[in-house]
């Protein structure tokens, strides 16, 4: 059995993935932790990441960057691995990341579905390929999301840059009609409305025709699915940073 310390367990996220293992012996949330106590749960839920006290097997993180650092410290002093399935971190959050890789095995990922991850490595591919197409991101949430772009987008945006050997950069879309586009700029366009889970399109247009691949979420649980695989993966994995990718990939093995 899978020992997990769930951080943001009064999220939404936080609530789906307690609901999706409610009555799964694979997986026990031994404590949570979140800025609103929720006593409804079966397991303890802490205001500090520091009053936790039960033993675990690994940390997964659905909750805001804030708390970034008094993961990573607890993470270091407990040498446990680590599910981030946190968006919106910065370039110093990331890095932050990266160091802590050096001390604990751990998973960072924009987004924790089968079908966006195998979209990500199909976009590589198809940037590399379509050298001479524009590329346009469109990407759709529900209307209390924060972070713009998406966590998603920004995985996507960084696997067509690795097809075109990091030359594109992103520019979020408010075209006028004086704008001319630039070659290597990628344009993203975020809607925010109502409860939409999630829905991402990539669309390559070239001379006379398109390619669009599209992924729409309807549930969360595809992410909490997701981050329990991805916790399940890191036991026994020696410190870095591993990739949700590897994950699936090993399910094939």
């Amino acid at each position: 059995m899978l020992r997990i310390i769930l951080i943001g367990a009064s999220g939404a996220m936080g609530k789906t993935l307690v609901d999706l293992v409610k009555n799964d012996e694979n997986y026990k949330f031994v404590a949570g932790l979140s800025r609103k106590v929720d006593k409804t749960n079966d397991f303890p839920v802490y205001e500090k990441i520091s009053d936790i006290k039960e033993e675990a097997d690994v940390i997964i993180d659905f909750s805001s960057r804030s708390l970034l650092d008094d993961i990573i410290a607890f993470a270091k002093e407990k040498s446990y691995p680590v599910v981030f399935a946190t968006t919106g971190f910065t370039d110093e959050d990331l890095e932050k990341i990266d160091d802590l890789s050096g001390s604990v095995a751990l998973i960072q990922e924009g987004n924790y579905s089968l079908g966006v991850n195998v979209m990500v490595d199909i976009a590589e591919k198809l940037a590399c390929a379509l050298k001479e197409f524009d590329i346009e991101i469109v990407e759709s949430h529900h209307n209390k999301k924060k972070d713009n772009p998406s966590g998603t987008v920004n995985m996507i945006f960084d696997s067509v840059n690795r097809g075109r050997d990091g030359k594109l950069f992103k520019k979020m879309r408010n075209f006028s009609h004086e704008d001319k586009r630039d070659p290597n700029e990628v344009g993203i366009a975020s809607l925010r409305a109502g409860t939409i889970v999630g829905d991402h399109s990539l669309i390559f247009a070239g001379l006379d025709e398109t390619i669009e691949i599209k992924h729409r979420a309807f549930s969360k649980k595809i992410f909490a699915n997701g981050a329990l695989k991805a916790a399940t993966y890191l036991q026994g994995k020696e410190p870095g940073r591993y990739k949700f990718f590897e994950v699936l990939r090993s399910e094939d093995d």
